[in-house]
């Protein structure tokens, strides 16, 4: 039976950020609806993970960027607490990252130490000798060195996700899915309706729907320029305990290894920009597992338990879009890319602020809607 619902605020996207949206939003005491899509490849129960502005940074872009990615992990264990969302129960803990060098450009990684000393970053640059002494189960043959990176983290998305999901159904958001069908407007406010028939009437819009924003931004009459970018990734079961960080490598078709639990290791991921299906394929499987054996033998062993592909929404100059749209009464939250996950925690809570008339507390002018993009840096797929 389809319903007729009345709300203060819908919620387009009901991953990490539109469920995190939806929680900030409860705690202010206004009513929400939160639309869901229908289209596989979402980035939220795709992601590793990884909480780590320092590996995600790069010096080229602007400084409120780190800045925003550093709330985004400062916030994590008070966004916890606050909606009493138990570390355990969603894979949070802090960890060490190692990022590698893994010798594909001819200049050493060990330059990112200086942006990371006048960051406040905790950091160590690491011979081969030295990362060995840290991660003896790493191969010295597959790297000239390393970055240790202290006070990072890491979650597991889709526990979060599902918990998340569970605070915001307990406290009567109506959770609605068939994706969006049409929006028009209704007097001052705004009308929504989905595919299974529902519909929604709110005074104010947040449009999060990830690599789909652009469809839905459309629906409003609004243009989100984005580009899906694939990633690919695998989960595999091992020996226990081999790793003491998450192993970074900044470039290449083994992005990451991350180990969710013991045994566990989720490793990823590519990035594709000329694949829109969510299959995997051979060759950047073949990639991934490779660069996985390269880096740590012993995973030649190792037993495949999964694979997956999701699509992070990426802007040109892959900043996210955290801003009110032209039509005051929405608000455009997407365009995350890598950082979905890092940021899904604090993107709630400004986007919350920005529904309220707030000051967010940042400076987010550098991720403002309708801002000057510069050209794509990136001409072909990637692995």
């Amino acid at each position: 039976m389809s319903r007729n619902i009345r709300v203060d605020v819908a919620v387009v996207g009901d991953g990490l950020i539109g469920m995190s949206t939806a929680l900030h939003l409860r705690r202010r005491y206004l009513s929400v609806a939160v639309v869901g899509g229908t289209t596989p490849g979402r980035a939220s129960t795709a992601a590793a993970g990884m909480l780590t502005p320092a590996c995600e940074y790069d010096p080229w872009m602007p400084q409120e960027f780190y800045e925003l990615l550093r709330e985004g992990l400062d916030y994590y264990p008070g966004f916890l607490s606050d909606f009493n969302l138990l570390p355990e129960s969603v894979g949070f803990r802090s960890t060490d990252f190692t990022l590698l060098d893994l010798v594909e450009r001819p200049e050493s990684l060990q330059h990112r130490t200086e942006w990371m000393d006048a960051h406040g970053i905790k950091n160590t640059w690491l011979s081969p000798a030295e990362v060995c002494e840290a991660e003896p189960h790493l191969s010295p043959r597959a790297f000239r060195g390393a970055i240790r990176i202290k006070g990072e983290a890491v979650v597991n998305p889709r526990a979060l996700l599902r918990e998340m999901t569970k605070w915001a159904s307990e406290e009567d958001c109506a959770v609605l899915g068939g994706g969006l069908t049409e929006a028009c407007d209704e007097h001052d406010r705004l009308r929504l309706t989905t595919g299974e028939g529902d519909t929604v009437v709110a005074d104010q819009v947040v449009i999060a729907a990830g690599s789909w924003s652009g469809q839905v931004g459309r629906a409003f009459g609004l243009d989100i320029p984005l580009c899906p970018v694939k990633g690919q990734i695998v989960r595999l079961t091992g020996a226990r305990e081999l790793l003491r960080s998450v192993v970074f490598m900044p470039s290449g078709g083994c992005g990451s290894i991350v180990s969710r639990s013991p045994g566990e290791y989720i490793v990823g991921t590519s990035e594709e920009y000329l694949r829109p299906e969510t299959d995997n394929t051979a060759g950047v499987v073949g990639a991934v597992l490779s660069r996985l054996c390269a880096v740590l033998p012993e995973a030649a062993e190792w037993r495949i338990d999964e694979m997956w592909s999701g699509f992070r929404p990426m802007t040109s100059d892959e900043l996210p879009i955290l801003a009110q749209a032209d039509d005051p009464r929405i608000v455009v939250a997407t365009g995350h890319h890598r950082n979905g996950v890092l940021l899904a925690a604090v993107t709630g809570r400004l986007v919350a602020a920005l529904i309220d008339g707030e000051d967010p507390g940042l400076n987010l002018d550098p991720f403002r809607y309708g801002r000057l993009l510069r050209p794509h840096t990136r001409f072909a797929t990637k692995y």
